[in-house]
């Protein structure tokens, strides 16, 4: 079982990853290893730094990181999303196979798909991200 300070590590380089314009991040220290990598980088942060700053104050939504119940196989649901995906309602996005049982994961409710964590037949683990939907 995953110790909840490496899940707690997870999430949050996970969230600063998803709100940065890094198109790779890779940790790797004795005993934990970590790398995440995107196709382009996040629309928002590139945009960010060539924009000037607002002049009044908005509030940015963070997106909703969905994230593994379990440890499996992720296998991706048809047809498959990718990023920019619109959902009009809750959907199910994949599966994750342990021991020969398929494990709905869903959307939980509309947006849009900002980021795609995960390739179809990858290994994953308790509480890692998956998507990460903009609401």
């Amino acid at each position: 079982m995953i110790d909840d300070t490496i899940v707690g590590r997870v999430r949050s380089l996970a969230e600063a990853f998803t709100v940065s314009g890094l198109a790779r991040l890779s940790v790797k220290e004795t005993g934990f290893e970590l790398e995440m990598s995107r196709s382009r980088p996040y629309p928002a942060a590139a945009d960010a730094v060539d924009a000037e700053p607002p002049a009044q104050e908005t509030i940015v939504d963070k997106p909703d990181i969905v994230t593994s119940d379990l440890v499996g196989v992720l296998r991706f649901s048809r047809p498959q999303v990718n990023e920019g995906h619109r959902l009009d309602s809750d959907r199910e996005l994949a599966f994750v196979e342990a021991l020969g049982i398929r494990n709905p994961v869903h959307s939980r409710g509309p947006g849009r798909i900002v980021a795609v964590y995960v390739t179809d037949g990858q290994p994953v683990e308790y509480g890692q991200p998956l998507f990460a939907i903009e609401r």
